[in-house]
């Protein structure tokens, strides 16, 4: 059961990461976003992504979720089969906990910095 709901949330996580690394590098228009997700009228999400706080190191902050959620999903079918390598779960979970960790000053920057708030 616990392999499933891994399952899931990586896929819909690498889904919503290729979207926003195919409007970080132009090839979705930012009115193609929903406007449940980006106030179009403010700056927007799409704004944000053109920001220093969107890249890592100099990578998009997208194609690093898109790498940990393709581990995500390995991880789970591995899971699902009874194969899972512990160093690999652990290799997950770190990178886990470091997103959990980058979340609450990306959400500083967004605030206090940009002055503006992404709903996604």
């Amino acid at each position: 059961m616990t392999a499933w709901i891994l399952l899931g949330l990586g896929a819909t996580g690498a889904v919503l990461s290729i979207h926003f690394i195919l409007v970080y590098y132009g090839h979705v228009e930012s009115r193609e976003v929903p406007a449940a997700l980006c106030r179009r009228e403010e700056r927007s999400c799409t704004t944000i992504l053109r920001t220093p706080y969107a890249r890592i190191f100099g990578v998009p902050n997208a194609v690093l979720g898109l790498a940990f959620y393709a581990l995500t999903l390995a991880v789970a079918a591995l899971m699902a089969t009874s194969a899972l390598p512990r160093w690999l779960w652990q290799v997950n979970l770190a990178a886990a906990a470091a997103s959990v960790l980058l979340a609450p000053y990306l959400i500083w920057a967004l605030v206090t910095r940009l002055k503006t708030w992404c709903r996604l």
